[in-house]
């Protein structure tokens, strides 16, 4: 929506964010982030297909943050942009005031969410469980990797080191060893050789 667009940009600046571009359609988003390598893009939720873009926005630039904007916060809508790769998102009900702090909170891996929103991701994952036999079947189930937790273990498995990583999504090389840990660990491999078989063994699942 070119008028959310454009009070954001207006707003936003004098909160102290950089703003590096205005976009409406993808395939110019996608040449500006690659470009500006922002922190965080926002995406109106109105945006076609939008779901669909994180992902393609994620394979071109995996370091950004993608934060859906002006969101019908229902259980639905939520866990469809989570799904997708969206690192958080801002209700439709939320103040410009709020937008600043909602994003700092978002790039601190926090996200707020409405009590009903809460108990509904809740009774999701609790029919997860029982559809899996209980806590039993959920344990013996593959992890599911997020859209840049796939985009880590893609990039072990091409055999690139920690340093490597850190190049390909310009982020510190302390930070590409943090996510790698992390990841190894849900994966719950003992050595990064490893990757390149459970990828093998679960990609259709992903």
């Amino acid at each position: 929506m070119r008028f959310l667009r454009e009070c954001l940009a207006e707003v936003l600046p004098r909160e102290g964010l950089l703003i590096a571009g205005l976009f409406s359609n993808l395939p110019e988003a996608l040449a500006g982030m690659v470009e500006n390598q922002p922190d965080i893009v926002l995406l109106d939720e109105a945006f076609p297909d939008g779901p669909a873009a994180v992902g393609q926005i994620l394979c071109a630039a995996p370091q950004i943050l993608v934060v859906a904007i002006a969101v019908a916060e229902t259980v639905e809508k939520v866990i469809a942009w989570a799904e997708a790769g969206a690192a958080g998102y801002i209700p439709r009900t939320a103040s410009l005031s709020d937008i600043v702090p909602l994003l700092a909170d978002i790039k601190r891996g926090k996200q707020a969410c409405s009590p009903s929103v809460a108990a509904g991701l809740l009774r999701r994952l609790s029919n997860r469980g029982a559809a899996n036999g209980g806590n039993g079947g959920h344990r013996n189930s593959p992890p599911m990797l997020t859209a840049r937790e796939t985009q880590i273990a893609q990039m072990i498995a091409a055999g690139m080191s920690n340093k490597d990583i850190a190049r390909h999504l310009n982020i510190g090389v302390a930070t590409a060893k943090t996510h790698v840990h992390h990841l190894l660990g849900k994966l719950r491999l003992q050595r990064r050789g490893q990757t390149a078989s459970w990828m093998r063994e679960h990609q259709d699942r992903q």
